[in-house]
């Protein structure tokens, strides 16, 4: 095999006079441009050169503590066998860090099968002919200002801070590319943002100019526009989905909601408190019910964990980890005074002393057995969230409502930023080092909802947030059945 790197200047779509209005346009010419773009010898990439057909061998890492060891043989013949007939099926020899992706799918896909944390990514360069800085291309760089649930090949607006695009809006394509299109160069996640699928289709920063064709209601709609400042529309996106923004009491079904989008170091002691002051609240205006939202919850720290739990777990400590295992590397050989460099490459199983079984719990947080908690969850739910689902359903203290997490959600963690991908510009992005066996009711690896509430995408066409509005009719349901009421 021969290796060609080439790196050269980033290609932009020339400026074109935006518009911010809703109009006809030329589809099939954006579409155009855009595979020209995609295509251009003028993108800053890399490069290798492989005869296609001709995949014989695929990158492991040397520091998730299972992926050597689980890909066998035969499984990595079977990968091989689908990444090469993609590779014809793409039909050049010539591949840029996107075609990498798209090549080696069935291994990412594989990967991210095996351990969820386990992401590979693309660096993208800046284009330096325009931006002198990184802090001058965050200033001007254009976002379209909504973000989008993702349901097989269908992407709906799931949430917008630009009036040009609502909540509901089904998109058929976002400069030419369909949304199918799209998903084939990024991973499948349940919620994602146009900026991460088209930064990785093309790999390169976003265009300076939107052409979307959406349906809405019974119309088609194509809108184009230059959107908005990529800070502002992230910061606006964060605010709307943020707890603050997203607690509520639905009166009629005696439930109070709120929203915990993201776990954090800082942020952690804050959300005990909201907590335990809305919780309250709640019971005060008569709810017996509360809803925590974790579904777009990807993790973060679990720092204060157990006080977390404490709100919630009515006992003084409860089991967490059967064991651990880590993978001595240099990323973790700092981290234990027994590690020695000769160990570095084995899997080793972490003695007790270094492993937390159980959780202490402090009672005085407790917030009572007169509310019922509900958790709604998704496959975006992952890392210390997933094990807060996890624990909260071992120990009997709430219903968990939704999909299943995705497969082994609970198993790996301690993610660092790991090796280059093919000596090019993919990477380890995200990638665990430590193996977890916690105490769980999940199924063969799959941490199962008490509700199964499915993802069916035109049942959010109308706006509405489907799942929370099923979970409501079943719990209005519930408490009519406990109090007689059939009305």
């Amino acid at each position: 095999m021969r290796w060609l790197l080439s790196f050269s200047l980033l290609f932009f779509i020339q400026p074109i006079q935006a518009q911010t209005a809703v109009q006809s346009l030329d589809v099939e010419s954006i579409k155009q441009r855009s595979v020209a773009v995609k295509n251009s010898a003028a993108a800053i990439c890399d490069l290798r050169t492989i005869r296609c057909g001709s995949w014989t061998d695929l990158p492991i890492s040397s520091i998730h503590p299972t992926i050597d060891s689980l890909l066998t043989p035969t499984i990595k013949e079977e990968l091989l066998k689908q990444i090469n007939a993609r590779h014809t099926q793409l039909g050049k020899d010539t591949l840029l860090t996107a075609d990498l992706f798209y090549v080696l799918r069935p291994y990412i896909d594989w990967l991210h099968e095996v351990d969820p944390h386990c992401r590979i990514g693309a660096r993208i360069p800046i284009d330096a002919r325009i931006y002198k800085t990184k802090r001058e291309f965050m200033k001007t760089r254009r976002a379209l200002g909504f973000n989008l649930l993702c349901v097989q090949d269908s992407l709906v607006v799931n949430t917008s801070v630009n009036r040009l695009f609502r909540k509901g809006d089904m998109i058929v394509s976002i400069n030419g590319i369909k949304p199918s299109e799209l998903i084939e160069y990024n991973y499948y996640d349940r919620y994602t943002t146009p900026a991460v699928l088209l930064q990785n289709y093309y790999f390169q920063h976003l265009p300076e100019v939107y052409t979307v064709q959406l349906v809405r209601g019974s119309e088609l709609l194509t809108i184009t526009t230059e959107g908005m400042r990529h800070q502002k529309a992230a910061s606006l996106l964060d605010i709307e989905e943020s707890m603050d923004k997203n607690i509520r009491i639905y009166e009629s079904s005696q439930t109070g909601y709120i929203a915990l989008p993201k776990f954090s170091y800082f942020y952690n002691p804050r959300i005990i408190k909201v907590l335990q002051s809305h919780i309250a609240k709640f019971k005060a205006k008569n709810c017996k019910n509360v809803i925590l939202d974790l579904r777009y919850n990807s993790g973060g720290s679990g720092y204060m964990f157990d006080k977390l739990l404490s709100l919630f777990i009515n006992r003084p400590t409860i089991p967490y980890l059967k064991s651990q295992k880590l993978r001595v590397s240099p990323y973790t050989i700092e981290d234990y005074e027994f590690i020695t460099e000769e160990m570095i490459g084995q899997t080793i199983t972490l003695p007790d002393s270094c492993t937390i079984k159980t959780i202490d719990l402090d009672p005085e947080l407790y917030i009572g057995d007169d509310i019922h908690v509900y958790i709604l969850m998704s496959r975006n739910t992952s890392s210390i969230a997933a094990s807060f689902c996890n624990l909260m359903q071992y120990n009997g203290s709430a219903t968990l409502v939704g999909e299943p997490l995705c497969h082994n959600a609970l198993r790996y963690g301690e993610t660092v930023t790991g090796e280059i991908w093919l000596s090019s510009l993919l990477y380890e992005a995200s990638i665990a080092t430590t193996e977890y066996d916690e105490y769980s009711l999940a199924v063969d690896g799959v941490l199962m909802p008490d509700i199964p509430i499915p993802y069916i995408a035109k049942d959010y066409l109308s706006g509405q947030d489907a799942m929370l509005d099923k979970l409501l009719e079943i719990i209005k349901h519930y408490s009519q059945q406990r109090n007689g009421d059939w009305t």
